[in-house]
């Protein structure tokens, strides 16, 4: 599974970079994720490592080589002067057919 920036599939990360938001502003993200490989991926859960940030919408399962949308909400308790970069925990079921 890769997750992109932008909706092309073109701009490919390994680290959400949420950057600077103040302290009780609240900011949405989009990303976009990408089943690149050949199974159906099932039951998917997504996770964000940081406990401010939460998931707002995210794909239940994706086909092979299917995308959808990831959005994402951060809620700073504080403002952070480097801007916060966090990581994405997918589990879910591969299903091969």
């Amino acid at each position: 599974m890769k997750i992109f920036k932008n909706a092309n599939l073109t701009d490919q990360i390994t680290v959400l970079d949420l950057g600077i938001v103040k302290a009780g502003d609240s900011k949405q993200f989009v990303f976009y994720i990408l089943n690149n490989s050949n199974a159906s991926l099932k039951d998917l859960i997504f996770v964000v490592e940081h406990s401010e940030v939460n998931v707002i919408e995210a794909p239940k399962e994706l086909l092979p080589n299917e995308n959808n949308k990831l959005i994402i909400e951060w809620n700073p308790s504080i403002t952070l002067k480097e801007g916060l970069k966090t990581k994405l925990k997918i589990t879910g079921n591969e299903l091969w057919e």
